[in-house]
């Protein structure tokens, strides 16, 4: 194992080369149907994944164990490879899994979805093994599913835990999604300082923070919710007030964003396009990270390269359904382009 971010970097640029560029998308959304699609993910680095998955089985869940199985072992192999402060942020960047992967359950539940539907949703690549969490994913409800879960000890299990208790009276989703980004972004602002993270990796996860907080505003805005019930503390730029008049849906308050980092985010709000807003909410994290990676001598370099294989990620399963059903190819290219 290495402490050295210039060995641990080189890894990771090798293993960003094995991304899925321009020319894949372009042939998967041209394939003819799904077998077509499933041809050509077989050839790429996805290939070894598919076909200990095809299996267990065919169509859309085979693609999805793939992918996530992928996905865990990436992010696994960092993790063994790496010791030291590298290792210790790196565990913090994945925690966005865990607090996805218990969402996707949570979410689930509340829907009545069948477990397929739950797994497939699913990506481990966090501190929640696979198995663990589809064993959550089969439990016969929310509660059930939160105490699965605890048996892993964490921050975001100790607060799906508690915030599922109230679930259970109130069946009040949003609530307890709000409880577990305030457990995730607490436990983000304890490791960081226990790692003594550098200054840019603070500044990001500031960002993120950020980026929450403008995501819930917008879903909030103009319902009458009380909005101090609802702010993450830790950011920078949207402050509590700015925030509290996003919610409130004052006049000027997506104006007063028109000069900060999320104009475009708060522009597409303006115009009643949700979608197109958190598009730019991810392009500004998107940069953020790019920007990161510029020292080579930093984790910046993994934080961009989690977000790729993230979105990588997201857009194959996107594909896959796209295919499956039968999707329009420009009905499916835009949807593509908002992944």
């Amino acid at each position: 194992m290495s402490s050295d971010y210039g060995y641990i970097n080189a890894r990771v640029r090798g293993m960003k080369a094995k991304l899925l560029g321009p020319g894949y998308y372009q042939a998967a959304l041209d394939a003819s149907d799904f077998r077509a699609f499933t041809a050509g993910l077989s050839q790429t680095p996805y290939m070894r994944e598919l076909e200990e998955a095809q299996a267990r089985g065919d169509g859309l869940a085979a693609v999805d164990r793939a992918v996530a199985r992928n996905v865990y072992r990436t992010s696994h192999s960092l993790l063994s490879t790496t010791d030291g402060q590298p290792r210790q942020l790196i565990g913090l960047l994945l925690m966005r899994f865990d607090l996805a992967n218990v969402k996707a359950i949570a979410r689930g539940k509340h829907a009545g979805k069948g477990v397929d539907d739950i797994q497939g949703s699913l990506f481990p690549a966090g501190e929640l093994k696979p198995a663990l969490l589809e064993q959550a994913a089969v439990a016969s409800d929310m509660a059930a599913a939160a105490q699965v879960l605890a048996l892993a000890r964490t921050e975001i299990t100790a607060a799906f835990v508690r915030a599922a208790r109230r679930y259970q009276a109130d069946q009040d989703l949003f609530a307890l999604e709000l409880a577990l980004d305030m457990a995730y972004y607490a436990a983000m602002a304890q490791r960081a300082r226990d790692a003594n993270a550098p200054t840019g990796l603070l500044r990001y996860l500031a960002r993120e923070v950020d980026a929450t907080n403008l995501r819930t505003a917008l879903k909030v805005r103009g319902t009458g919710v009380v909005a101090a019930d609802l702010f993450v503390p830790g950011g920078h730029e949207l402050r509590q007030t700015a925030f509290q008049a996003l919610v409130d849906d004052a006049d000027g308050a997506l104006a007063a964003l028109a000069g900060g980092t999320f104009a475009a985010a708060a522009a597409a709000a303006a115009a009643g396009d949700l979608g197109a807003a958190e598009a730019e909410i991810r392009k500004v994290l998107d940069a953020d990270a790019r920007r990161l990676a510029l020292d080579p001598l930093n984790i910046g370099v993994v934080v961009d390269f989690l977000r790729r294989k993230e979105a990588e990620a997201a857009q194959l399963r996107l594909l896959a359904r796209g295919k499956f059903y039968g999707v329009p190819r420009d009905a499916l290219e835009r949807e593509l382009a908002h992944a």
